[in-house]
């Protein structure tokens, strides 16, 4: 199947974005929803090496340099599909890739690339989200603390958690006090998400007006895996 053309337009009504993060031990102390990350240089080596460790990326054409970490924007041709965004902070790394995006239906290459991961990273936490508006909203959260099962929370209108969320909790050692929960909720009904990722990643999918932490941005040659979840996904 040949590659789709780089200048062929996404549809406008689509959009969506992938995050991966990974934190390598030892772990700091959960954020509560309303602390700020402390704000660490950026290593654009590192980042570099990130990007080229998933399984979407063959290698990189182009680099751009560090700018300030912003919210991703939405792709409005093939061309920006290669675009990935990477920051690496100290103990954790940040990364943003559209070839990650699920449509919640057949796709897995947010559930690939977490497992691939976690083989490559077996005692850090791993994060990979992804949101998705192709006409229905959908919402895919993967979460993997050692120690604890992982974590599933997907779906469309409604979201159903796979693992054991107390226990993704008491392993991170995140109260649900510190995040606006009392003891009697569960599975069922599932906490606010954004708190839940801001205290297990440290932050690092939390954007700030006033940011004062910058990420690389790379352009990439895409793996035959990559290039498939391309078209698979944002232009079926």
């Amino acid at each position: 199947m040949s590659p789709v053309s780089p200048g062929t337009r996404v549809d406008p009504r689509h959009s969506g974005h992938a995050h991966l993060v990974v934190v390598q031990p030892p772990f700091a102390p959960p954020l509560r929803p309303d602390e700020r990350p402390s704000v660490l240089a950026h290593d654009p080596e590192a980042a570099r090496a990130a990007v080229l460790s998933l399984s979407s990326v063959a290698g990189i054409r182009g680099e751009e340099a560090p700018s300030r970490l912003g919210h991703p924007e939405s792709p409005v041709d093939r061309g920006e599909l290669d675009l990935v965004r990477a920051a690496a902070w100290g103990s954790t790394v940040k990364v943003t890739d559209p070839a990650l995006v699920e449509d919640g239906v057949l796709s897995s290459a947010l559930e690939d690339e977490f497992r691939a991961q976690k083989k490559l990273h077996p005692d850090a936490r791993i994060v990979a989200v992804c949101e998705r508006d192709f006409g229905a909203a959908y919402l895919k959260i993967l979460v993997a603390v050692p120690g604890a099962p992982d974590l599933t929370v997907e779906g469309f209108d409604e979201l159903d958690v796979t693992g054991d969320l107390r226990a993704t909790l008491a392993v991170a050692g995140i109260s649900p006090e510190l995040l606006g929960e009392d003891e009697e909720f569960g599975d069922e009904g599932f906490c606010e998400y954004d708190g839940l990722l801001h205290a297990l990643t440290g932050g690092a999918l939390s954007v700030y007006a006033d940011e004062e932490r910058y990420e690389s941005a790379f352009v990439v040659e895409r793996s035959e895996e990559g290039e498939a979840s391309v078209r698979e996904v944002w232009f079926a």
